[in-house]
């Protein structure tokens, strides 16, 4: 018998994974790494491929990328910085690891930073993100940290004394990498940071950062913290108002504007995988659950598109904990939470009655035809042959 992937060859889609990175940039989202089980062994995906999600066409490009190569990692953090995709972090095998490489993408070139300051804890499942030519990174699960580097006061790192063969733990470390000067830096803040975590979510807005959940010892957490960007300082736990979303980790937390976060799926504290759909809004400091049914997922990925849906890639549908082994996925999830865009209406509509409106087609502006190649193909017959 065939399997899946043998049976769309011909169609180019990434490989089933989970614990991918993925990024917005420009018209799609760039999704690399992560893993998936086989019978036998667990398989890291290549570290040479980019595959690149074109959310207007919903086609897949696979991009070979050449250079100081990182290996195929879970668990890491991808940062976009206008050409450049800055890769942190993540597990393999072996271990963790806390090199930063850096892909051009106008080159597709891979290079391995070598960064001056004291570097991160080595370390996966951390949050990151970018502001003003300096990435952030919070959290995580790694190694008991280096004695010697003047780290913040609150500072923390908690083992993990359920594992008997990890020497591993989380911690609350917050590490600013200057893009210009190529340093790492353990910078000050004001506020209470969050407790050491992993596998919890961010979503930007701006100079606002917003972090949700994630597993701290045996507890996964639904405590919600803001760092403000300009004035270097956490919240501590946000207030909020009406019911709120169970504990989990392994979860996405998007922002589709100033003022609405949108949380999805995770690992719930009674190890299941979630399905469930909230919106957060700022202003008000309220969660609402989204009355839409959407399939099981965690550690998947999720990006906004320039459509404004959240994209989610990847991930799990199962236990990950289970004996048995649980499928990863390789199929996309659209969370539509506004009105599709009239333009894109009208496109699906003009594709979908065609023939109808064969005698019509040579009125479309030129922009329109092509992107009605782009999205469709040629399905309107001779007017449309050839794109």
């Amino acid at each position: 018998m065939m399997e899946e992937e043998d049976i769309q060859a011909d169609v180019p889609k990434p490989s089933r994974r989970t614990g991918h990175v993925a990024a917005s940039y420009k018209n799609g989202i760039l999704v690399w790494g992560g893993y998936h089980e086989t019978v036998n062994s667990t398989r890291y995906l290549l570290g040479n491929e980019v595959w690149v999600y074109d959310t207007f066409t919903e086609k897949w490009f696979l991009k070979q990328t050449i250079g100081n190569v990182p290996h195929g990692t879970s668990g890491a953090v991808a940062i976009v910085s206008g050409d450049q995709f800055f890769l942190f972090g993540g597990f393999r095998g072996n271990g963790n690891t806390n090199r930063l490489y850096r892909l051009n993408l106008t080159s597709m070139t891979w290079d391995l930073m070598e960064p001056t300051g004291a570097p991160p804890t080595p370390c996966d499942k951390m949050v990151g993100w970018c502001y003003r030519e300096k990435l952030y990174f919070f959290g995580g699960f790694g190694v008991h940290p280096l004695h010697g580097v003047q780290r913040q006061l609150d500072f923390s790192f908690v083992m993990d004394t359920q594992t008997w063969y990890s020497q591993r733990g989380w911690s609350n470390q917050f590490v600013e990498y200057d893009i210009l000067t190529s340093t790492w830096n353990w910078p000050s803040y004001k506020g209470k940071s969050p407790a050491p975590r992993a596998a919890h979510a961010a979503a930007q807005t701006g100079r606002l950062v917003y972090v949700f959940g994630g597993r701290h010892l045996g507890t996964r957490l639904n405590d919600l913290h803001v760092f403000d960007n300009e004035a270097m300082a956490w919240s501590g736990p946000v207030k909020t108002m009406g019911r709120k979303p169970c504990g989990r980790s392994w979860h996405s937390f998007t922002a589709i504007s100033a003022g609405h976060i949108v949380l999805y799926g995770g690992f719930s504290q009674s190890e299941e995988a979630l399905s469930d759909c909230w919106l957060y809004l700022v202003e008000p400091k309220t969660w609402v659950q989204v009355e839409r049914e959407y399939p099981p997922r965690l550690w998947h990925s999720a990006c906004l598109s320039r459509e404004e849906e959240v994209v989610v890639f990847g991930g799990c549908a199962g236990n990950i904990f289970s004996n048995t082994t649980v499928r990863a996925e390789d199929t996309i999830i659209l969370l539509q939470l506004s009105p599709r865009s009239l333009y894109l209406i009208c496109l699906e509509k003009v594709s979908q009655f065609g023939h109808l409106l064969q005698s019509m087609l040579h009125m479309l502006p030129p922009t329109v035809s092509e992107a009605l190649c782009q999205k469709y193909g040629s399905p309107l017959g001779s007017v449309l042959a050839g794109c």
